[in-house]
């Protein structure tokens, strides 16, 4: 079987990862207003930078930002998209397993236009990658 060296390859390559420990303490530290969008970015620099430096020492043929510059996999996205907007409200969703009933919080938004898809969305996350890896993945 031929072997290609070159994106794109053939494989399933999960993009987030676990946020290190003191990328999660700059998060905090920047929801508290102790730390600014320049520092939080920095942390995240720091945090993507180790990542693709790690995926590339195992040998993985490409590479992910680990979705850093993202709080949440899916409202991050959301909250990019035209005629939507974040709300302080909160949605409160009940849920039953095999070990009992529990619930979790998510955040909440508004429809407040037509949705649309004005700009790339993570484009410059995408951008920031290629600058750490010659193989980059998505972000």
């Amino acid at each position: 079987m031929h072997r290609r060296s070159e994106p794109p390859f053939r494989a399933d390559h999960v993009g987030s990862l676990l946020r290190p420990p003191a990328l999660l303490a700059a998060r905090e530290q920047f929801a508290a207003g102790t730390l600014d969008a320049d520092g939080l970015r920095a942390a995240e620099d720091a945090a993507i930078k180790d990542a693709v430096a790690m995926q590339e020492e195992i040998g993985l043929r490409s590479a992910t930002d680990g979705e850093f510059r993202r709080t949440s996999w899916h409202m991050d996205f959301i909250y990019q998209l035209g005629g939507v907007s974040k709300t302080d409200e909160q949605i409160r969703v009940r849920m039953v397993n095999k070990d009992g009933e529990g619930a979790f919080t998510s955040a909440g938004l508004a429809i407040h236009d037509r949705v649309a898809l004005r700009e790339p969305i993570f484009a410059d996350a995408f951008t920031y990658l290629r600058t750490r890896s010659r193989r980059p993945c998505r972000s």
